[in-house]
Parts: C-alpha cells; structure tokens; sequence
C-alpha cells in the first residue's frame, strides 16, 4: 500500500467496524484488515446448507446502546430485533415459564411467600449492583476508588462491597431458601467460576436502562441473522470513507522506538499508520502480532494468565419437527419462539466446570436451546427449522488429545442428553454440524474458543478489563490502542468497546 494512512485497524468484527466508522467521520483515513474473505468476527449469518442459514456464533442481541442505534441509524437502515421468550427445565421435571401460563409445573407460578421474599431480595440486590456499575458502559471504566467514592453512603456501597467478596452460592444462600430458585440459578456460579457476584458487571453495562433515554436495550433475535448486524456496520462504515481489506491477515505489528508505527501482513507488505487499533483478543494482540523484544516480560506473563481456557461449544441442526419438550404442557409455539435451558442443578453444575478445570468434555453440560426460524422462516426452507444450540461450560483444550478426536462422541452425548427432554430430537435431526471450542478457535479466531475473547468474571471486568494498566484501550507501547471485546465492558454484540476505544484515540489525537 503506497502512503502513509492515519488507522489501522486489525480485525472486521463488529467492534472494529464500529470504531472504524467513528474515526473515519472525524475525518481521519481508515483502514481496516481482515484475514478472512468477509467481515462480522463472531457475529456473521452463514448458509451452512443450502437454504437454511444460521448466526454460527453469536445469535441473538441484548447489548446494543440506543446510542449507537441512533448514531448507525440501524433500525432506519431495517435492523429489526425479534424480542424470545421461553421457559427453564429444572431437573425434577419442571419449569420456569411465562406467569401468563397457569400450571401446576410452572414453578414461576408457586413459589412459596418465602421463596418470593428471597427472590425479591435478590433482585433488589443485583439491581443495586448494576445501578452502580450501569452509567460507566460508554465511557472508559473507573477505578474501584472512583465507584467507592461516586456511591458512598448510599445503599449500593455495601451491595458492591459484598459483590466483590461473597461467592455466589453463598450469596444465594444468603436470600433464597433452599429448592428450585437455587437450582434455576446454579448457573450464575458456573459463568463466574464460582467467584464472587461481580460477573454481573460485565451485563450491567450492557443491559441496564439507559439513563438519557429511558430505554433498554432490544432483547432477541435479528431477522435474517446476526451477519445483518455486521453488514450495516460495514455499509456505515464504507459510507464514511472506511477502506476494507479483507483477506489481508497480519502478521505483526511494525515498533520503532518504542512506538507501534503500523503492521506487517502476511504476504509480506507493511501499512504504516499514526494508530494501530487491534480488534483481536488481548491474548492475540500481544502474544502472535506484537514482537516479544518489546513487550515487558512481567507485562507478557499477565497475558498470558488472562482467563480464556473456559470455552463452550454449539450445535447447530437442521430439524424436521419441533421439539416436544416432556416438561411442558402450554403452547408449543412458547419454548420455540424463545429458548430452553436445561438447568442443571448445583451438584451437575460443579461436576460440569470439574471436567472443564480437568481438560475433559463435560459429561453433562448446560444447555441452552433455541430455534431462530421458528420466528424468521427466511433462515430455513418449508417443513423444516433451524437449532442454534449453546453448551456450556468446555475447556478450551483438552488433557489428551483435541476437539477434533472426540467430536462425534460429544455430538452423541449432546444429543442424547437433550432428546431426554424432547424425546423427538434425534429423530428430527436431519442435519448438524457441532461447533468444538477448537473450531471457534480456528475459524473465528478466539483463543482458545472464548467467544468473550476473555472470560466474564471478576477479575477481568471494569476496572481490570483486560487488565488495569491496558484497560483504558491503551496498549503500553504508544501508538496502539485495543478496541474488541476483551475491553470494557467485555463481549457480547454491542459495539461499545469500538464506541469506546474510538473516543479515545480521537482525544489522544487532539480531535475529540
């Protein structure tokens, strides 16, 4: 590429896209590269069979701030969120539902006075929480000091003191009576590690209310898939001057004196740029693309510790029939429009993350089932349905061996587990494809399949997202600047990290 340009930016996801748009309408040249033949990272809509088309990774959205709805004009460009619904199966055979649905099953319907007090109290505590962590998601995150400070004497002082040193069975013990309300929740422990409650932090500043508008942000579906998403962020920024490189990897990041003056790509060219922004995870960004000469090896070790072991993997099916969920006795129009989780209770859920920390797929995983065409036939052709599966939790690698050696035997396992909860899923399958934490890894470029790029838990959100001397989107060496999930407020479809980390490359710049 002949000439100097003013960004680089690595990797077409989302958030690179996002960030790119924003620099380009200050009026700087941005380019941004991408090793694949298409941009959309994580969130990308693929025909994985002829006429039926799938989101292969993310599928749904909750997190997108009316803020960059307004400023991507993504509902007037024809983004149209198809709000789910759906019901939770405890072990025991029953459900948590919709409350409009009268049933004996229907836990949400017979909790107990206590049971209802407890789940109150809860609720109350988690939403002092997120009030106190929600104002900072646009905005580069504070110190622990800062939140102490902002929220002192108020009742969200002791919340977020308890937040940060009570694990999380143990604040459910705290509220809930013992039964189904734990079991529904055994979840939370697992998504944190069983640390403490500060992995409602990384959802608090996506889903919270926003304060200038009054409005939450769309939960669902996108009609015609996630890959919609990245196309009217591409076309945004294609709009606004952006130039798009795609099948153009990078190899490395270019440092003189210190600074990081441009890249190297793989087939041997160099861009250089006044500011290189990576969309990579962080683990990516400093241990492939940036030379180990000029990285402190104190600074290295912490990326390397970075959480990222703790994957998942999906399972994506083309199916004859709809699921006929033994537990549930309502419209069978309910579960398919939205989603099932089957639950697992504190015992499976412990083992489950036991054979995670011990390299091996789990035996018995947590299982959240949707069917995106049952609410957007332009996925799928007539008679049949599209399955976007979700299991969690799964190392990243395995003790012996890979993904690959065992992946028709965790197929079977999945499937078996699930056609013990609708009895008719293994006959309506017609075609599947599961998608390992080593895929994940391959193809849309996670390290180890975390498709957070870095876990969701406490040691790694707000103030330490990814770490805290880099969580203000700035690399240590000066020039280079982090704008992908594993910054704050963390992953998920959103486009805040680009939001976030585009303010303040134009600050730096003089320009903001």
């Amino acid at each position: 590429m002949a000439g100097d340009i003013d960004v680089a930016i690595v990797g077409g996801g989302h958030n690179g896209l996002v960030a790119a748009t924003y620099l380009a309408r200050a009026g700087l040249s941005v380019h941004v590269f991408e090793r694949r033949p298409f941009t959309g990272g994580a969130a990308i809509t693929e025909e994985l069979w002829p006429g039926f088309k799938f989101s292969t990774c993310a599928h749904m959205v909750h997190g997108i701030q009316p803020k960059i709805y307004r400023d991507f004009r993504l509902l007037e460009r024809g983004m149209e969120v198809i709000p789910r619904q759906g019901i939770q199966v405890l072990p025991d055979g029953t459900y948590f539902g919709p409350k409009t649905h009268d049933s004996p099953r229907n836990r949400a319907l017979h909790l107990t006075q206590e049971e209802r007090e407890g789940q109150r109290r809860y609720g109350e505590f988690k939403n002092t929480l997120q009030g106190a962590i929600s104002p900072y998601r646009l905005q580069p995150p504070p110190s622990l000091a800062e939140v102490r400070a902002k929220i002192a004497g108020t009742p969200a002082a002791a919340v977020l003191e308890k937040a940060l040193t009570t694990r999380i069975y143990d604040l459910q013990d705290e509220f809930l009576p013992d039964g189904p309300l734990k079991d529904r929740l055994a979840y939370e422990a697992g998504a944190a590690g069983r640390n403490p409650l500060a992995f409602q932090f990384a959802y608090a500043s996506l889903n919270a209310v926003d304060e200038a508008t009054g409005i939450k942000p769309p939960n669902g579906y996108v009609r015609g898939g996630v890959g919609v998403i990245s196309r009217l962020f591409r076309e945004s920024a294609e709009e606004a001057g952006v130039t798009i490189h795609t099948d153009h990897e990078v190899q490395e990041f270019l440092v003189e004196g210190g600074n990081v003056t441009g890249i190297r790509l793989a087939n041997g060219g160099e861009v250089r740029s006044r500011v290189v922004a990576s969309n990579l995870d962080p683990k990516r960004t400093f241990l492939r693309l940036m030379p180990e000469a000029h990285l402190d090896s104190g600074f290295r070790k912490r990326i390397e510790g970075l959480v990222t072991h703790v994957s998942c993997y999906k399972f994506l099916a083309v199916i004859s029939e709809l699921p006929q969920w033994t537990a549930w006795d309502g419209d069978p129009d309910v579960p398919s429009k939205g989603a099932v989780v089957i639950s697992l209770n504190r015992a499976e859920m412990s083992a489950c993350y036991d054979d995670l920390e011990a390299g091996l797929p789990p035996r018995k995983p947590l299982v959240s089932y949707s069917i995106p065409s049952a609410v957007d036939d332009s996925l799928t052709q007539p008679g049949y349905h599209t399955a976007s599966i979700w299991i969690y939790a799964a190392p990243g690698k395995l003790r012996n061996g890979t993904w690959d050696d065992v992946r028709e035997q965790v197929a079977e396992g999945l499937i078996d587990q699930i056609t013990e909860h609708a009895p008719n899923f293994r006959r309506s399958i017609r075609d599947y494809k599961l998608r390992t934490p080593l895929d994940l890894e391959r193809e849309n470029g996670l390290t180890d399949g975390c498709i957070w790029h870095i876990q969701h838990i406490g040691e790694h959100l707000v103030w330490n997202r990814p770490l805290p001397e880099i969580s203000h989107y700035r690399a240590p060496l000066k020039g280079l600047y982090l704008c992908g999930a594993g910054q704050h407020p963390g992953g998920e479809i959103s486009g805040v990290p680009g939001h976030n980390a585009a303010h303040e490359i134009l600050k730096d710049l003089g320009q903001a």
